[in-house]
Order: structure tokens, then C-alpha cells, then sequence
């Protein structure tokens, strides 16, 4: 199984590549969040490009409204993007729309250049995400959403913690340079909770969460594999693939 890296949205009509399970990811936060509802038993989850499409679906629905742009909760959403947000008594057997100023695009644009599968990957369900996509026989490309097209440390080094537990289990390698590059930095500096909360401390994402005041997130957000299940698109809704056990 080859594992390459898309490093923005903005690229991905170079980066396809058909038979692929395309694997999304916004660690800061909304694929983090995204997973975090599903394991807290959302029922699904709608993922739309714009706040307008998101109020719009809200006012005509019953679904709960998820919105957020530049790390704040859009005015007219239930709720935003932080994890913490998404506990089993606020979205336990719901719908929710959602949108994020860069997950949700990223879905976007990876469904209209024809991905085939598409996942929603965080830290949290790391090694879940990754054994269905070698069970499935197919190779891997991660979409980093990054931030308004640019890239982002913490959605890149997934791809490189991916290639690390890949390799480590022989399910697969790192294909091309910018996989590589983000396997060894995350040998380097990413294997512990610590190390990767000290690492990305540095990064721009991190310092716009604690001017937000969501710097608490960051540790959930790092932490590896709390969460074993698979979030996969169906149509236009994201889905749990794997049975969860319900939270006391």
C-alpha cells in the first residue's frame, strides 16, 4: 500500500489519483471534531462548503447546525468546531450539518475531482482509518486541508504518523517526497503526546487557537487513536463504518 500527501485542497487536481481511499484531514479541527461526533453516536453528518448552504439546510431540517469560520461559531449555529461541543447528550442520535472554513471544503473539492472513497481521518481514529484502507487493498492519499489553501504542519504530519504506524506493521510505505519529509519529522519530533504538543506549538494553526481561546483542544487533538472506528462519505453524508460502543 502506497501513502502520499496532498499538502492543500488547492492541488488536489494534481494529486489524484484514481482507486485511491482519499483520507481528509483538519486536525485543527473539524476532522478531529467530525470524528468525535460519530463516536459520541451523531447518527451522520452533512458536510456543506458554505455557512449559506449551512443555515439553509438548517432552517428547512431538523438537523442541529455545525458552523464555524476563522475558529469561531457561526451566530446562527447550535454549535462550532470544537470537539468538546460534541458530547453524547448534545448529538447522540442527530443529523448534523456542518461547515468549517477548511475540512469541509476540502470534502468538496475531493468529491467533485472524483475521489472513489473518501474517509475523514484524524489523530484519534489514526489507526482505524488505516486498517480499513488495507483491508480495502487500496492505496492512500491524504488531502491536508491546511488553511485558505495554504499548508498546515499538523494536517501534513498525519500523513508522516500514517507512513510510521504503516511501515512499523507492514501494511505499507511512504511514496513520494512530501510523505517522506513528514515521516521523518514525525519520528523526530511527533512520537509522544508531548513531544507533538511542543512541535506544533509552533505552528500558525496552534497560535490562532489560543488568541481564540481553544488552545485546550490541542491535546485531544493530538492524542492518538481514542476513537476505533471509520468515517466514510456515502452520498453526502459521513458515516460511521464501525459499531462504537455508546458512552456512559
Amino acid at each position: 500500500m502506497n501513502i502520499y500527501l496532498c499538502p492543500s485542497p488547492e492541488l488536489y487536481p494534481l494529486y489524484h489519483r484514481s482507486g485511491c481511499c482519499v483520507i481528509v484531514v483538519d486536525i485543527f479541527r473539524a476532522s478531529t471534531t467530525m470524528v468525535t461526533a460519530l463516536a459520541h453516536r451523531a447518527r451522520s453528518i452533512i458536510p456543506v462548503a458554505s455557512t449559506e448552504e449551512a443555515e439553509r439546510l438548517g432552517q428547512s431540517t431538523d438537523c442541529l447546525v455545525a458552523a464555524e469560520r476563522d475558529t469561531r461559531r457561526c451566530a446562527f449555529a447550535q454549535l462550532g468546531n470544537d470537539p468538546a461541543e460534541y458530547s453524547c447528550e448534545a448529538v447522540s442520535g442527530r443529523d448534523i450539518v456542518f461547515t468549517t472554513t477548511n475540512g469541509t471544503r476540502s470534502i468538496t473539492i475531493a468529491q467533485q475531482h472524483g475521489a472513489e472513497e473518501l474517509l475523514v481521518g484524524a489523530f484519534i481514529n489514526l489507526s482505524s482509518t488505516l486498517e480499513h484502507c488495507a483491508a480495502a487493498g487500496r492505496d492512500i492519499l491524504v488531502l491536508a486541508a491546511g488553511w485558505r489553501g495554504q499548508a498546515s504542519m499538523e494536517d501534513m504530519l498525519y500523513a508522516g504518523a500514517l507512513a510510521d504506524r504503516a511501515e512499523k506493521l507492514g501494511l505499507g510505505q511512504a511514496a513520494d517526497d512530501a510523505t517522506r519529509m513528514m515521516r521523518d519529522l514525525w519520528r523526530a519530533h511527533c512520537l509522544s503526546l508531548g513531544e507533538r504538543v511542543r512541535y506544533l506549538s509552533q505552528s500558525e494553526h496552534y497560535r490562532r487557537l489560543v488568541a481564540s481561546g481553544f488552545a485546550d483542544s490541542v491535546p485531544y487533538c493530538l492524542s492518538l487513536d481514542l476513537h476505533p472506528l471509520v468515517a466514510r462519505m456515502q452520498d453526502d453524508r459521513l458515516l460511521a463504518l464501525n459499531e462504537y460502543p455508546a458512552y456512559t
